[in-house]
């Protein structure tokens, strides 16, 4: 069983069992240079700078890259769910939930308050907000149900 820490934000990695140890380390090295490929390709012209500098084929390889590694990430982590607990499943649905909650609420807001101060919303605000929202649910769910 996987014990949640830090009033709901972590968790103890010794808590988790051989073979859930080494799912986390695949996902989060996958997740690593998924994260590596965006922050090197964030728009157009990243990916044309790229090009420019490595292969013509890195404006495209990059991309595919990308996505790869996003769903390898998404392999792993869903491979993690799988073999946890009923509480910890609760825990995380409650998590992703609060997370597209804070994407809509704090994504209405941050969209409307772009209008009125003329600044250009990226995806990665929107990111943000999710991950606000996020952060919220498992402060509330920590509180709720292992306090």
């Amino acid at each position: 069983m996987t014990k949640i820490t830090h009033k709901g934000l972590w968790f103890e990695y010794s808590s988790l069992n051989k073979e859930d140890k080494s799912i986390f380390k695949k996902m989060t090295v996958t997740a690593l240079i998924c994260g590596f490929f965006i922050g090197i390709a964030a728009n157009k012209s990243d990916l044309v700078i790229w090009s420019n500098v490595i292969h013509p084929w890195a404006f495209y390889a990059i991309p595919l890259l990308t996505l790869i590694f996003l769903l390898l990430t998404i392999k792993y982590s869903f491979d993690l769910y799988a073999r946890q607990d009923e509480l910890f499943r609760k825990y995380h649905d409650f998590s992703m939930m609060s997370g597209f909650m804070g994407f809509a609420v704090f994504g209405i807001i941050l969209h409307f308050t772009s209008i009125y101060a003329e600044f250009e919303v990226q995806w990665i605000d929107y990111m943000l907000c999710s991950i606000a929202g996020m952060i919220i649910g498992q402060l509330y769910f920590y509180k709720k149900f292992y306090q």
